[in-house]
């Protein structure tokens, strides 16, 4: 049994990070397989344009239909889920799903502007991201306090 299943199964309510590109690209089959158990998933920019090009979305979609279609994949469970699609300093797309077939609806959150002597090492900030939106979240926080702890940290 999968983790992934073994959290849908005992209703255990579970993140995912798309993580790296080369995943879609190499083992697809094996992250929709994932993904179909998330309740709270997290993309970065190149993340969710992978996304969109293993999905074969049209050339160009927006951040906010790529996180719409991340929402609505399907999904197993009890909870909708809820795509998080970061995008360096462009705002925090968050799209929620529906499990009665609605549309996904989407809000976006600003980032605010960070001067270049605040900027000391971009990597590991998704890390940082996701890590402050679960802490937020593990305290029953609403979307926006888990969203701004990410950017935070981030």
């Amino acid at each position: 049994m999968t983790v992934a299943k073994y959290a849908t199964e005992n209703d255990i309510p579970l993140g995912f990070n798309l993580s790296a590109v080369f995943l879609l690209q190499f083992e697809l089959a094996n992250v929709l397989a994932a993904l179909e158990h998330a309740d709270y998933v997290f993309a970065n920019e190149d993340e969710t344009a992978a996304f969109a090009t293993a999905q074969a979305m049209p050339e160009g979609s927006s951040v906010a239909d790529i996180a719409k279609a991340i929402a609505s994949f399907k999904k197993v469970g009890s909870r909708p889920r809820i795509a998080i699609c970061t995008n360096g300093p462009a705002p925090v797309v968050v799209a929620t799903g529906s499990l009665d077939g609605a549309e996904a609806t989407v809000v976006e959150y600003p980032v605010p502007a960070l001067t270049n002597d605040q900027i000391v090492d971009t990597n590991g900030a998704g890390d940082a991201f996701v890590g402050g939106f679960l802490a937020e979240l593990r305290q029953g926080k609403d979307m926006a306090a888990c969203v701004n702890a990410g950017i935070f940290l981030s």
